[in-house]
């Protein structure tokens, strides 16, 4: 049987973590507080929705402090929904490819950033990085191999927006359609790595239950994400009959 030496998986796009620096990194260009005429001092952006913050911040353990008036508002949440799978393809599944100097430069991209930079772009730790690259200089060449498993899905991401004025909402919300604009296109000419995106709002929503009148709008967005699976071997050759995976469609007999 052939050896595993290491998986890892990588993603056209972390959807979570790249969706928050996208909207984080358009807000810092926008003078948000001439643009609120002063209103909005600070605001978040987070993977928690705004509503159950506020209701974290009413069981906390801290008495007598208002939430309201505790930062938690205005705030925009993106958070994670359903997935439907799109597709499914075995990429270079059959026979082996082998890791060459190309697959080694790709691995290297990880090195020297943190965990949570590497999560952007893979599940794959420095560790994983490491061991990989010192194989791949310790072996003859030709002597390690990759299996790659590939699929598509359809990904659901929920965007929150909730503030404490219909101003506020109509003013975070028109903000938040630019910077969809800009996500489903790209900026300056460049190619989102956003695929097949498609989003829908509600708007003029309200809510009562914190002792005060909150206006918000929730986005849901819809778009397809591509999923790799990597397998690495220390063999010179992988036969079919060591080959790790399935070969059957999902939901097939």
């Amino acid at each position: 049987m052939s050896t595993i030496l290491t998986k890892f998986s990588d993603y056209r796009i972390q959807s979570i973590e790249w969706l928050i620096t996208q909207i984080e990194t358009e807000i810092a260009f926008r003078n948000i507080k001439e643009l609120s005429n002063g209103k909005i001092e600070l605001l978040r952006v987070t993977k928690q929705h705004p509503l159950a913050m506020l209701m974290a911040s009413q069981l906390s353990d801290v008495r007598g402090e208002d939430p309201l008036k505790a930062g938690l508002l205005p705030a925009i949440a993106v958070t994670p929904a359903g997935a439907q799978e799109k597709g499914f393809t075995l990429g270079q599944s059959y026979s082996a490819e082998l890791v060459d100097a190309a697959f080694i430069e790709t691995v290297k991209e990880y090195q020297d950033k943190t965990n949570k930079q590497i999560q952007q772009l893979a599940l794959i730790t420095p560790a994983q990085v490491e061991l990989i690259l010192s194989e791949y200089r310790r072996r003859p060449a030709g002597s390690m191999r990759f299996q790659r498993n590939e699929w598509s899905k359809t990904e659901e991401i929920n965007i929150s927006i909730w503030g404490e004025s219909p101003d506020i909402d109509i003013l975070l919300s028109t903000l938040m359609e630019s910077i969809l604009a800009m996500v489903q296109v790209g900026t300056i000419g460049d190619e989102s790595p956003i695929r097949d995106m498609q989003y829908s709002s509600t708007k003029g929503l309200t809510n009562f239950n914190f002792g005060k009148l909150l206006h918000g709008t929730e986005y849901s967005l819809t778009f397809l994400n591509t999923f790799s699976n990597y397998v690495i071997y220390t063999d010179d050759v992988i036969t079919g009959h060591d080959f790790y995976g399935t070969f059957l469609t999902p939901g097939e007999e």
